[in-house]
């Protein structure tokens, strides 16, 4: 406990990274899912023009895929193998929650590039705002690791974990889809930057702002009970 708040994130991150490295469970399943999903949406779209809306929206449900199935179980698989306890030893809650979510950031954005890239190519769509589109993905990604990682958390120490962190997780989700959605649609041509981008993109940023600052002090209050 003489460690710093860096020292302990820095320990925390390099744990996932390791045991991610070790089994790849995480980034293969993300990606699996990304790829059939894309696939599956560039085939029913074959040889149809999609509209900016649907692009986007299709796109967040598989941005929502990959990331449900691998984040939430960060803090999952701490309680079901028994490491949990150890965790409570060595490192602080704030740093254990820093550590899972800068993983999880990072896998979140790494998955998400890969998707959109393929989605794009398949569904031959336009970006008319390219900048737009970038930063309504990152703001989203933040978005999307802070709210599902802070489900994860909070449910980890349930008997039902998985369960409760996919119901609590929905109030969550649904305001953060729709400025997703919303700000995806203006970069793909359906829309215009005073007509609603403003808005989404500040709303992503305040967003992710809000669960990766709230986001520590929950958890420490369910780690410590």
């Amino acid at each position: 406990m003489n460690s710093n708040w860096q020292t302990e994130i820095k320990a925390v991150f390099l744990k996932e990274w390791r045991t991610e490295m070790r089994s790849l469970s995480g980034i293969l399943t993300s990606l699996l899912f990304s790829v059939v999903t894309v696939y599956a949406i560039g085939f029913a779209a074959l040889s149809t023009k999609l509209h900016g809306t649907v692009i986007a929206g299709m796109l967040w449900v598989a941005l929502l895929f990959s990331a449900s199935s691998s984040l939430t179980r960060s803090f999952l698989v701490e309680e079901e193998q028994g490491t949990a306890d150890l965790l409570r030893l060595v490192a602080r809650p704030h740093a254990v929650f820093w550590g899972k979510a800068l993983f999880n950031i990072f896998q979140n954005l790494v998955t998400s590039v890969i998707l959109s890239v393929l989605y794009l190519g398949f569904t031959a769509a336009t970006v008319t705002m390219p900048w737009l589109f970038v930063v309504s993905l990152v703001a989203g990604c933040l978005s999307l690791t802070g709210a599902v990682t802070l489900c994860g958390a909070i449910a980890a120490q349930a008997a039902n974990r998985s369960m409760l962190s996919a119901a609590i997780s929905v109030p969550l989700l649904l305001p953060l889809v729709a400025l997703g959605v919303s700000g995806m649609r203006i970069s793909l041509g359906d829309g215009s930057w005073a007509s609603g981008g403003m808005a989404s993109v500040v709303g992503l940023i305040g967003y992710a702002t809000a669960t990766l600052a709230t986001g520590p002090y929950i958890f420490a209050a369910v780690w410590k009970s």
